[in-house]
């Protein structure tokens, strides 16, 4: 089999391959590609994992461990809270004679912090190594839970990335095609940190420890005093209905829950029904078999939604009460089911792009794409007649083969990768130029066409791997470094400049092998 036939059959099966990958398929209208933000319509959010809140949390559970830990070795009026500084605890309530004492307990257990006596306290401080990992755990704990929520809320292709690398506390959400930016920027933001403790006092003031205020209540015995929040029915705004004292460890937390779905109470109004994990609907029978009588509050990012009474044993199932709406209550059962954010976030950037603008950016691209295609097919056949035509069936191809690549690896098309396709236009008959001058010039010199065909894409080939490697490297850095738009302009490029260097070299090459032949050839038009 001659090498032109070879040729020929790769080209044909890499075409075959690239009509099948940018056919359009069902919901990709357009060459089978994902549309972008500013294409399809939707909402871009940037937003800040607060970070802080991840320390303080770790610093709240150390500070109830240390106090747990000193009142166990006879502190009996110790007590521990977070600090001002970012990773500090502060130890106070010991005798000033047995400070050194436990200062020297503390040290077994927290060895890796920096722990110091400063009057009559003791101030235990994080290592910032310490921190920092616990906020790269934070920041990554939230992308799940974000990529999670937006699953079960149902976004189809959405682009969910950190910024800025490991040290970054910023993440990026674009979202096509969503109809409800507010809807969804509310359940993105909302923290869902679910928590079912014991209450010290009853909504009527009773309780085991009705001789103590709730300032004794968090100085003699650790608990936390939150605020009983209820929405008003007749004008929906959300008041504080009291401030109850409850147990600062949670006995079930939204880690512990198997699934939460929005339902009908016994009186008909809407709540959120969840359901346990056996390992934790074990310990929470055990629970309220142990507490009945006693008050649970149910709390919703420090907050107290309901203050229910244990009547009997609970295993696996139970109920959020607090005035929903059916929509709330399906947005709060999508977030307890897809997890609980390490800690608060909160939106930095939006924007809202609306489905009507990204079509007309879409036709302004064809039609900008299509003007110069034209513009350039007509300048090739002028100035290099035949040749010129050659030009453009490998330039067609170019385009086809960026389309096909485009839509096998998932990328997504965005405006200014319709930009990158209307350059790709241009740069993929720069190829073909150089190597067109470079035949001129061999056939001026007196070769024959095959020799200066020959001559001429051997010469034009380093000039051409050098200029579309070093475009290459820098569309690499843009993709590498760049966010949304500028990444997508990198994939256009870089797919561009591969394919142009296929067509101009490999396909043009084999189309004058295939009109020229074993005959012998006097001119070429060029």
């Amino acid at each position: 089999m001659k090498p032109v036939t070879w040729k020929l059959l790769i080209i044909l099966a890499v075409l075959a391959w690239a009509v099948f990958q940018a056919w359009p398929r069902p919901g990709r209208p357009f060459l089978n590609m994902k549309l972008g933000l500013d294409l399809k319509g939707g909402s871009h959010l940037v937003m800040r994992v607060l970070t802080d809140d991840a320390v303080k949390a770790e610093c709240d559970l150390a500070a109830t461990r240390i106090a747990t830990k000193l009142r166990k070795e006879g502190f009996t009026r110790v007590r521990a809270s977070v600090g001002d500084r970012v990773g500090e605890v502060i130890v106070t309530g010991m005798p000033a004679d047995r400070l050194a004492e436990a200062k020297a307990r503390l040290e077994d257990d927290w060895s890796t912090w920096s722990i110091s006596i400063d009057g009559d306290r003791i101030v235990l401080q994080m290592p910032q190594s310490e921190i920092a990992t616990i906020r790269d755990r934070a920041v990554r704990q939230a992308l799940n839970t974000i990529r999670n929520r937006i699953d079960e809320f149902g976004v189809a292709e959405p682009n969910i990335q950190r910024l800025g690398g490991k040290e970054g506390d910023r993440i990026l959400v674009q979202l096509p095609g969503v109809e409800d930016p507010a809807r969804v920027k509310k359940i993105l933001q909302t923290q869902a940190r679910l928590e079912l403790r014991l209450a010290y006092y009853a909504p009527d003031g009773s309780g085991p420890f009705r001789g103590l205020t709730k300032e004794d209540v968090v100085a003699q015995l650790g608990g936390e005093v939150l605020p009983y929040e209820e929405i008003d029915k007749k004008t929906g705004e959300k008041r504080i209905r009291e401030w109850m004292a409850v147990e600062k460890s949670a006995i079930i937390t939204g880690s512990d829950l198997q699934d939460a779905r929005p339902n009908r109470g016994q009186w008909g109004d809407v709540v959120v029904s969840f359901e346990l994990r056996v390992s934790a609907a074990d310990r929470f029978a055990r629970f309220t078999r142990e507490n009945i009588g006693h008050v649970m509050p149910i709390i919703l990012d420090g907050k107290i939604r309901s203050a229910p009474v244990i009547r009997a044993e609970i295993s696996t199932n139970g109920q959020i009460e607090g005035s929903f709406t059916y929509e709330e209550a399906e947005d709060l059962a999508l977030v307890l089911r897809a997890g609980a954010l390490p800690a608060r976030v909160v939106t930095i950037e939006e924007r809202t792009v609306g489905p009507s603008l990204g079509w007309d950016s879409i036709q302004a691209g064809i039609r900008a794409a299509a003007l110069g295609f034209v513009l350039v097919l007509v300048f090739m056949v002028i100035y290099y007649k035949g040749a010129g035509v050659n030009a453009v069936v490998a330039l067609v191809m170019n385009l086809l083969l960026v389309a096909a690549a485009m839509a096998s690896l998932g990328a997504t098309l965005t405006l200014p990768g319709i930009g990158g396709f209307i350059l790709t236009v241009g740069m993929a008959v720069d190829a073909n130029v150089l190597i067109f001058e470079r035949i001129r010039e061999e056939l001026r010199a007196g070769r024959t066409v095959r020799g200066a065909l020959d001559q001429g894409f051997g010469k034009a080939l380093s000039a051409i791997i050098d200029a579309n490697i070093t475009t290459l490297i820098a569309a690499l850095f843009l993709f590498q470094y760049g966010t949304g738009p500028v990444r997508g302009f990198a994939v256009t490029l870089s797919i561009g400049i591969l394919a142009s260097m296929f067509t101009a070299i490999f396909v043009s090459r084999t189309i004058f092998d295939l009109v020229i032949g074993d005959r012998p050839v006097q001119r070429l038009s060029i």
